[in-house]
């Protein structure tokens, strides 16, 4: 569940408030995972940094789930998704760079770079907060991979508005993000309380070119790793080379995986 009520998000009328599983109960599970041979595992929650748990006499963070989990024999990978920027503190940046194998990949929406949108939007940070987490995530955790969600044509977004999540996307760098053309869910204060008064052929040509700027970037991000060695955890032959008309053979299958960063690699 969530507890941030977003004006334009129906989770928490459909998902009810945020609950919070035993810290025990989950390193167990990953104990019995990484016994049956489960080298990665993903902590998933709608804001997963929020975890908040009281166990015996005190509250568990996030931060020491991470490093409960982190610490399961043969857990070679340990993931965790999406977290909200208003609550990523510096004690999970700090639980990342400690331990080797929490992956340095963070998923952190910003869902507008304006701050008269994220106002509108009730996500409770600035755009300058955004840009300095994004700055203590790169400083604390060397390395990190950060990818992003963006809202475009949400009530009342200008041009002006629309070009700060533009030069967000530039500034972060992210790997990718996903971006999506707002529409109303019935329920939500925005549906309720704000007119959907972007057009839709505006809302088209906004998400099109944050679509673009985004192309550019996570280019720029994929090149830099020209020339790099990465670990890759494979996870099996690729579904695109099947489509594309690959023909495997004894001596060569076409395997897809993934890099700590998230990344897809397809290879020999």
């Amino acid at each position: 569940g969530c507890d941030n009520f977003c004006t334009y998000c129906i989770v928490p009328f459909v998902r009810g408030p945020e609950r919070s599983r035993r810290p025990e109960r989950i390193v167990e599970e990953v104990r019995r995972l990484a016994e049956a041979g489960c080298t990665e595992v993903t902590l998933l929650g709608q804001t997963v940094n929020r975890y908040r748990c009281a166990a015996d006499g005190r509250t568990v963070r996030f931060s020491d789930l991470l490093g409960q989990v982190a610490g399961v024999a043969g857990l070679r990978r340990l993931r965790f998704v999406t977290s909200h920027p208003l609550d990523f503190t510096d004690d999970i940046l700090q639980i990342m760079a400690e331990r080797s194998n929490i992956c340095e990949y963070i998923h952190l929406p910003p869902q507008s770079g304006s701050d008269a949108v994220l106002g509108r939007m009730n996500r409770k940070y600035t755009r300058g907060q955004y840009d300095e987490l994004v700055d203590r995530a790169r400083q604390i955790v060397p390395g990190v991979v950060l990818a992003g969600d963006f809202i475009v044509g949400f009530p009342g977004e200008t041009e002006a508005d629309h070009e700060a999540s533009a030069e967000l996307i530039r500034r972060s760098g992210f790997k990718n993000s996903f971006i999506f053309k707002y529409s109303p869910r019935p329920g939500t204060a925005a549906a309720r309380n704000m007119p959907d008064d972007v057009p839709e052929e505006v809302k088209r040509r906004r998400n099109n070119e944050l679509l673009a700027v985004q192309q550019e970037v996570g280019l720029a991000h994929h090149r830099s790793y020209i020339g790099a060695s990465a670990e890759v955890l494979v996870e099996g032959p690729s579904v695109r080379a099947a489509k594309q008309g690959f023909e495997p053979s004894a001596e060569r299958t076409q395997l897809v995986g993934r890099t700590r960063g998230d990344h897809i690699v397809h290879f020999l």
